[in-house]
């Protein structure tokens, strides 16, 4: 019964040798700039904490290729509006995929990554009545945009701790991206995570 427990740290130190790296990355995003005062009132993004599983694929010279799955819930609150003060939920996933390259083989190691990233805006309840000028004829759910990021890898055995800072610039339009552009980081994610991979 013992040999159990040692069995599978030899397990997890052989498979975190090999090419395939999986995990879990999660965070919270910056919530720097996230409110615009108006003669309309105020209008403040607050952002909760985003999660997911990461895959990828070690290369050779230190580099790889990485894959998260992101959960994110974002609330825009709009303030006092024509004698009501509604909030709006927004449920997404996010795709960022990335090359990295870690520099070095050492117990603390800097990370560079650069890629794209696609999101799926799934819900936007309580939205209520929408102004016309904010459909543009769409109302797409979908957009693609650039990523890139850095950080430091703490190898601790078969495990490796990465936090990192994420920007990822936006872009597309439609309903769901014209009200996220109502902030002033509607188009610009800065997010701190941490990974935990294998």
């Amino acid at each position: 019964m013992r040999s159990i427990p040692l069995l599978f740290v030899f397990a997890l130190n052989s498979f975190a040798a090999g090419p395939i790296l999986f995990g879990v990355r999660g965070g919270v995003p910056f919530n720097v700039g996230d409110t615009l005062t108006s003669g309309l009132g105020s209008l403040t993004t607050t952002r909760r904490m985003e999660v997911g599983p990461t895959v990828g694929v070690r290369l050779p010279l230190g580099f790889s290729v990485e894959g998260d799955a992101l959960f994110r819930r974002d609330t825009l609150k709009l303030g006092q509006f024509a004698g009501f003060n509604p909030n709006i939920h927004s449920d997404s996933w996010e795709f960022p995929v990335m090359l990295k390259y870690t520099g070095g083989r050492k117990l603390i190691s800097p990370v560079f990554g650069v890629g794209v990233a696609a999101r799926h805006i799934n819900d936007f309840s309580n939205l209520g009545p929408v102004p016309a000028f904010l459909l543009n004829g769409r109302s797409e759910a979908n957009s693609v945009g650039f990523v890139t990021g850095g950080g430091v890898r703490f190898q601790m055995g078969p495990v490796h701790v990465t936090p990192e800072i994420r920007y990822t610039r936006w872009g597309g339009g439609g309903l769901t991206q014209q009200l996220l552009n109502l902030t002033p980081f509607g188009n610009n994610d800065v997010s701190f995570l941490v990974g935990i991979t294998f």
